[in-house]
């Protein structure tokens, strides 16, 4: 059988959605990885920088599309919602006319995840302070989504991020959960949160959506997969 590629672009600093996809991935699927320069002025990656990286992104995207994958995942939430309303719709437009391939990215499979489990209302929590968790917030309400409570974390950085287990991730799910909420969303493709999805619905009784989960959900879709990932949630049994 032939082997179906698919590319994803991760901020340099990024160490966890290598892991998770090549976790989740069949045998007959192979991701290759491009890494984007994420600056950190003054010491912590601010809005600027991810607007920086988001201007930055189209060019990444035509360097990946040179291994003609058959579908690309723009792998970071913050920067896919970096350049302001509609930012994530812009972003995958753009660069599907770029590569003349299919270009998803993190908020836009988060949204597409969320109304394929049928989710109205949601606790959204994001591992960073306010502006980076004010920037997927808003991005989220754009989709007519009711947003219950929305959590920033106060981290500054990401590396730190990817540092919290998956059992610390489920406990931070069970505090923060509302039971209004439809479903949570645990957002940032530099978290283990994808490992600790099973043991959050299990305990949560709804839907758990995470970046590096609607992320390969949404891009294997793309490249023709209809199957189902044994341990990747509800959403991936779709």
């Amino acid at each position: 059988m032939a082997t179906i590629r698919i590319g994803m672009i991760v901020p340099s600093l990024n160490t966890i959605a290598e892991d998770d996809f090549r976790r989740c991935l069949p045998a007959d699927y192979a991701a290759h990885v491009h890494r984007v320069r994420l600056r950190r002025e003054p010491g912590k990656v601010t809005p600027a920088d991810l607007q920086r990286t988001y201007t930055e992104a189209e060019e990444a995207c035509r360097t990946v599309a040179d291994l003609r994958p058959a579908a690309i995942a723009y792998n970071c939430t913050g920067v896919s919602v970096a350049d302001g309303e509609g930012s994530d719709r812009r972003l995958a437009e753009e660069m599907t006319e770029a590569a003349g391939i299919p270009v998803t990215n993190t908020m836009l499979a988060i949204k597409q995840a969320l109304r394929a489990l049928g989710v109205r209302s949601i606790v959204h929590v994001c591992p960073f302070e306010g502006d980076s968790s004010e920037l997927e917030r808003n991005s989220l309400a754009e989709d007519d989504l009711e947003i219950v409570a929305s959590v920033g974390l106060g981290f500054t950085d990401a590396r730190k991020v990817a540092q919290l287990t998956p059992q610390e991730i489920a406990g931070i799910a069970r505090q923060k959960d509302d039971g209004r909420a439809d479903a949570l969303l645990l957002s940032c493709a530099n978290s283990r949160a994808f490992e600790a999805v099973e043991t959050i619905e299990q305990q949560l009784g709804k839907p758990v959506v995470t970046s590096n989960q609607a992320m390969l959900w949404a891009i294997m879709r793309l490249a023709g997969w209809k199957d189902v990932v044994p341990g990747g949630g509800r959403l991936m049994r779709l």
